[in-house]
């Protein structure tokens, strides 16, 4: 009866894992969606509204997602007490802690991190096909993780399904 209880138990514990490596997969399509919402709104600040950076970051202060609205709301702090400082250290040292824990490749956390660099241009159209650009790379990251997601939480759930049961007949 023990050993029946242990092998339901490494069973569940294996699906449980599969089903939370399917949810950081879930997750990553969401943080690359709100990426995206996040240049999206910048490239129209700078385009339309003639806002500065530290103006933009306190408006995306305002309008973004938990981990996000945090970040923005130190780079505005900062950038207004630390005159003399440098806005893209900065942007990209609280970006960098901000995405610390998010399910994003490098790749994708370096387009949002490296934003400032496409703001040194002094004419607003460029700025904002500058940023339209890092916007399209990440569009074209998330379509790309949302075709692959349904094969992938398929194969997932089915190997943590598999491992779950081998490790099972091993034990018994």
């Amino acid at each position: 009866m023990l050993k029946l209880l242990g092998s339901l138990g490494i069973l569940i514990g294996c699906v449980g894992l599969g089903i939370d490596r399917i949810g950081d997969e879930k997750g990553r399509i969401s943080h690359l969606q709100e990426l995206i919402r996040i240049i999206r709104r910048i490239q129209s600040e700078v385009s339309y509204g003639k806002h500065t950076l530290p103006e933009i970051c306190l408006i995306l202060a305002g309008t973004c997602a938990a981990p996000y609205r945090e970040c923005f709301r130190a780079i505005y702090d900062k950038a207004g007490q630390e005159a003399g400082s440098c806005l893209e250290q900065i942007w990209r040292q609280e970006l960098t802690q901000c995405m610390q824990n998010v399910q994003l490749q490098e790749e994708e956390k370096e387009v949002l991190r490296d934003l400032p660099q496409n703001l040194g241009i002094q004419e607003e159209k460029y700025q904002a096909e500058s940023i339209g650009q890092s916007a399209d790379l990440l569009i074209r990251k998330c379509r790309e993780a949302e075709d692959a997601y349904a094969n992938k939480s398929r194969m997932i759930f089915s190997l943590s399904i598999l491992s779950g049961v081998f490790l099972a007949i091993l034990f018994l």
